[in-house]
């Protein structure tokens, strides 16, 4: 069993009804998008303390499943406020280069910044729903909105293989600190480099005895849900 679904099954809210959950987060998803920062930033607290309140999940547990998508999150965020411009006026600290200034734009950081508080947001309510709701009662709420069966069949695989690949993340990475192996700055990077491909081998790994289990079940291409 995954940790997530140990959690799933045993909070303090896994008797309420999974339409309810369903259409919370779907609250929560909505008020994501809009376009309010302080909005977002209440539901964030709010989703926060109601998720470690229902799991009885401590503060430090709980931040460690952001360990494998703050780095994705920073990096879009870095991709987007970065840029080269040929006025030092329209960048934050300029940096003279190939006869143009790389900083940071003062028209980017705003939106970026944005972004990033919108996609916290959504993760956040999503681990809200995840933590909260077994995976099959997710599966029968789909299937009660009359989601598409190839849709159902995707979030089967996609919930399977990103909260194992969350799982072995968080393993390796406490092996490693284990360890010491992040002690200094320069140790810190080579671990970081082993622990991506480590990852790497593992879904690797998993997918290959997901398609021998599948395999030995006669499976024909299409899951029975």
């Amino acid at each position: 069993m995954l940790v997530i679904d140990k959690y799933a099954y045993s909070n303090r809210i896994v008797k309420w009804s999974p339409k309810i959950k369903g259409l919370l987060w779907l609250l929560g998803i909505i008020l994501a998008f809009q376009p309010i920062i302080p909005i977002k930033l209440v539901v964030i607290v709010v989703v926060v303390w109601h998720t470690l309140y229902a799991t009885k999940m401590s503060v430090r547990v709980y931040l460690h499943w952001f360990y494998a998508i703050l780095p994705f999150l920073l990096l879009s965020i870095i991709g987007i406020v970065f840029t080269m411009s040929p006025k030092a006026s329209q960048i934050y600290y300029p940096v003279h280069l190939f006869g143009n200034y790389f900083g940071v734009s003062k028209v980017m950081l705003p939106k970026g910044l944005r972004l990033g508080v919108q996609v916290l947001t959504a993760v956040i309510c999503t681990y809200w729903f995840a933590l909260t709701t077994p995976f099959q009662q997710i599966i029968l709420t789909l299937k009660a909105v009359h989601m598409p069966a190839l849709m159902i069949e995707e979030t089967m695989l996609m919930y399977r293989f990103i909260f194992i690949f969350v799982e072995a993340c968080e393993q390796i990475y406490r092996a490693q600190k284990l360890r010491l192996g992040y002690r200094t700055f320069r140790l810190s990077i080579h671990s970081a480099g082993i622990l991506v491909k480590m990852l790497f081998q593992q879904v690797m790994i998993n997918y290959q005895q997901m398609v021998h289990a599948l395999d030995a079940k006669l499976y024909d291409g299409e899951f029975k849900v």
